[in-house]
C-alpha cells in the first residue's frame, strides 16, 4: 500500500521542494499552504491545503483532507525551520508575540493533537497494521544572543533569530520531545525527532532532507526490534543511516 504523508510547517509554495522529494519517493503528499497563496496548484502532484495555524478547526480540516486523498494517513512531518522563520517575525511586542504564539507554537500543538487522535482511531478500528509516525524536524539558527557571544556570526548579512523566534524554536523542541515521551510506550504511533544544525549536509537542501527522512521512516517499518522509549525521545541528526542502530531485514 502506498503511503500518504503530510508535510507541515514550511508552507507551499516555499516548501515545494519538500513536497517534490516526497512525491519522487512514491508518497501521496499533502503539504500545508499559506492562507494568502494565490495558486494552490502543484505541478508535481502534491496536494497543497491551506492551514490556519491559530485554529484548531483548521488543523482538523487539514488532517481530514489528508485522509480523504486515499483513505489513510501514514506519516506526518512537522518542520520548524528557524532560519526560514527568522526574517518573518520582529521584536517582542503584544501583536508580534501573539502572532508568533499562534503560528510557531500553538499551530504545531493543535496539529499534533489532531494527528494523535486520528492515529489512535485507525488503530482501534484495525485499519492499519503499522503504527503511524510523526517526525518533528528542528532546523536551528544562530540567535541574537549567540551573536553577542560570538560576533563572527553576524558575518555575511546573516539573519539571526530574534527573541520570539528563538523562544518558539526552544518551545518546539521541548514540545516534540515531551510529546514523544508521552507516546513512547504506545504502539499506535512512533515519534521521530530530527535535529539539523547549519552545517548538516543532508539538511542544506529540503529535497535531500525529505528523501533521507522518508527512507529512514521506511526502515523503521522493517526493524527486527522495536525502538525503545529512550530511543524515541532522543534527537537524531539528519543523515543518520539506520534507526536505532538495529539491524534491518534485507
Amino acid at each position: 500500500m502506498d503511503k500518504t504523508i503530510l508535510i507541515a510547517g514550511k508552507d507551499f509554495p516555499d516548501g515545494k521542494d519538500l513536497a517534490s522529494a516526497a512525491i519522487l519517493h512514491g508518497e501521496t503528499t499533502i503539504i500545508t499552504a499559506k492562507a494568502t497563496a494565490q495558486d494552490l496548484t502543484s505541478e508535481d502532484g502534491a496536494v497543497p491545503v491551506i492551514w490556519n495555524k491559530s485554529s484548531a478547526l483548521s488543523s482538523r480540516s487539514l488532517v481530514i483532507s489528508a485522509l480523504n486523498q486515499n483513505g489513510h494517513l501514514d506519516e506526518a512531518v512537522l518542520i520548524f525551520d528557524e532560519e526560514y522563520f527568522a526574517p518573518k517575525y520582529g521584536n517582542a511586542g503584544a501583536a508580534e508575540s501573539n502572532k508568533v504564539f499562534d503560528e510557531l507554537i500553538l499551530g504545531y500543538q493543535y496539529l499534533t493533537a489532531e494527528l494523535l487522535l486520528r492515529f489512535d482511531q485507525r488503530k482501534i478500528a484495525g485499519l492499519e497494521s503499522k503504527p503511524g509516525k510523526i517526525a518533528f524536524v528542528y532546523k536551528s539558527n544562530a540567535s541574537e544572543a549567540d551573536a553577542v557571544k560570538n560576533p563572527n556570526l553576524r558575518a555575511g548579512n546573516k539573519v539571526l533569530s530574534k527573541s520570539l523566534v528563538a523562544a518558539a524554536g526552544a518551545a518546539f523542541k521541548s514540545f516534540a520531545e515531551n510529546f514523544a515521551a508521552s507516546v513512547s510506550h504506545t504502539q499506535e504511533i512512533i515519534p521521530v525527532l530530527v535535529e539539523c544544525d547549519e552545517n548538516n549536509e543532508t539538511a542544506k537542501r529540503d529535497g535531500s532532507l525529505i528523501t533521507w527522512l522518508c527512507d529512514y521512516m521506511d526502515q523503521i517499518d522493517i526493524l527486527k526490534k522495536e525502538l525503545t522509549p529512550k530511543q524515541k525521545v532522543s534527537w537524531i541528526k539528519a543523515g543518520t543511516k539506520s534507526p536505532g542502530g538495529f539491524a534491518l531485514f534485507k
